[in-house]
């Protein structure tokens, strides 16, 4: 059985306007997919269907149309790190990290010491460890992406869906996000993360799609996808696939 298919999904926005134009794709359990394109590809778009904010039913998990998982069901084995996100009130680090734990608790109920201790360790993980008590609005920019990733892990699924997870921070939050989500893939989960950064889809993806205007390009083994030509189509300019001491990068 297929783990994550999507059968020609289609998506029309009510202006009118096609985000996505029958898309198809199968994902490995365990796999990391970059879902590589410009802005405007419909990469965001096809995110929000993948966690059901957007109702379709063209996407299958574990051969069930992902329409018919309950809201709580689906929070144990999907989570979303949104590209960022706008804190309303001054939460501390282990207070935001807690709602990871939201699928597990009863609509009244409240987090359990158990809860606690497991988003504890959610932000050791990530490097947050010893702040839990901090608010969140004394983060940095690389911190505050750090405390998403936290409150996805501390949410204990099987699927981690990144919306442009390094989009606006520096080359040192870069590596230090990179590298956290090499040991979360390493430790199994699956990754499906979003980005318009040719070279990060590589140093992290097992798969790539290319997603130009809607449609899909191509989809596989990222070394079977990612050379000049295709790249020089999904992105309208000129790129080329080269290797410098070992290491294939993208300019």
């Amino acid at each position: 059985m297929t783990y994550l298919s999507i059968d020609r999904l289609s998506y029309r926005y009510p202006s009118g306007i096609n985000a996505l134009r029958s898309v198809t794709l199968s994902i490995e359990k365990g796999s990391s997919v970059a879902i590589l394109g410009s802005n405007g590809a419909g990469k965001s778009t096809l995110l929000d269907i993948l966690l059901g904010y957007t109702s379709s039913t063209s996407v299958f998990l574990y051969g069930k149309p992902l329409s018919k998982y309950g809201r709580k069901e689906l929070g144990r084995l999907i989570a979303l790190v949104p590209q960022k996100e706008q804190f309303s009130f001054a939460y501390t680090l282990l207070d935001y990290t807690l709602f990871g734990r939201a699928p597990y608790l009863s609509p009244m109920g409240s987090p359990t010491s158990a809860d606690s201790l497991i988003s504890y360790e959610a932000l050791a993980k990530v490097g947050l460890g010893g702040f839990e008590n901090r608010s969140i609005t004394a983060l940095s920019g690389g911190e505050q992406q750090l405390l998403l990733i936290a409150r996805a892990i501390a949410q204990e699924s099987e699927i981690l869906l990144l919306d442009e997870p390094t989009s606006s921070l520096d080359p040192a939050n870069r590596k230090r996000i990179l590298t956290l989500l090499k040991q979360l893939h390493a430790e199994g989960k699956t990754l499906i993360f979003t980005t318009h950064d040719a070279n990060f889809a590589y140093e992290l993806s097992s798969d790539i799609a290319l997603l130009k205007d809607g449609m899909l390009l191509d989809y596989g083994k990222k070394e079977e996808v990612v050379k000049s030509e295709l790249l020089t189509i999904l992105y309208d300019t000129q790129l080329t696939v080269t290797e410098i001491d070992g290491r294939t990068v993208i300019y």
